[in-house]
């Protein structure tokens, strides 16, 4: 389904897209250009989606969803020098003409894209303060990652005593992965998301 698609007299063709509305959640419209702008300045992770475009409007989802959490709460605004240190990881895959081409084909502004890093950071911040907690594993639980991941550790000569720390980090961030995921899908489940492009 196709919603609010706008065509320019003078340029476009009857037959050319200029914009569609991928999902509603919770009232807030997930476009085409978002997914597209997501993609381009690697806002979100769609690996190697063989539709990316289908892929980052499922993360910009789950984005709406966090920000309407993180909005609720009111977590501080990150500092001016982390969003510049982030637009810096951006601009590093442009040059600046090309930087300014993509800007305009997404249809943002440098001021839009640090609001949208902005945003993103103030959600890390809030998801690294709610799910801190994320239980540390036992003895037994980092021995059976060892054993799973022994021809890894193997290659580099690491012994279990020198693995253990890395496969607790390992360990903590699988299940806060798991913990963020089932949030998530609790607040789909409280918050209307109408998905118009399948």
């Amino acid at each position: 389904m196709l919603l609010g698609c706008v065509a320019s007299p003078a340029a476009a063709q009857p037959s050319e897209l200029i914009e569609r509305t991928m999902a509603i959640v919770g009232g807030q419209a997930v476009t085409l250009s978002d997914a597209r702008a997501a993609i381009t300045f690697t806002l979100v992770d769609v690996g190697g989606s063989v539709d990316p475009e289908q892929t980052a409007t499922a993360r910009l989802i789950d984005r709406e969803l966090m920000l309407r959490e993180v909005r609720r709460y009111a977590p501080p605004a990150p500092t001016e020098a982390a969003i510049d240190a982030r637009l810096s990881e951006i601009r590093k895959g442009f040059s600046a003409e090309s930087l300014a081409r993509a800007l305009e084909i997404s249809g943002l502004t440098e001021a839009r894209l640090r609001a949208w890093l902005r945003d993103d950071l103030r959600t890390q911040a809030y998801l690294a303060q709610r799910f801190v907690t994320a239980s540390a594993p036992t003895d037994g639980e980092i021995a059976n990652a060892y054993a799973q991941q022994k021809a890894e550790f193997d290659r580099t000569g690491t012994t279990l005593a020198d693995a253990t720390p890395i496969l607790r980090e390992r360990l903590i961030a699988s299940r806060r992965r798991e913990l963020i995921a089932d949030w998530v899908s609790d607040l789909r489940r409280r918050t209307d998301v109408i998905l118009l492009v399948q």
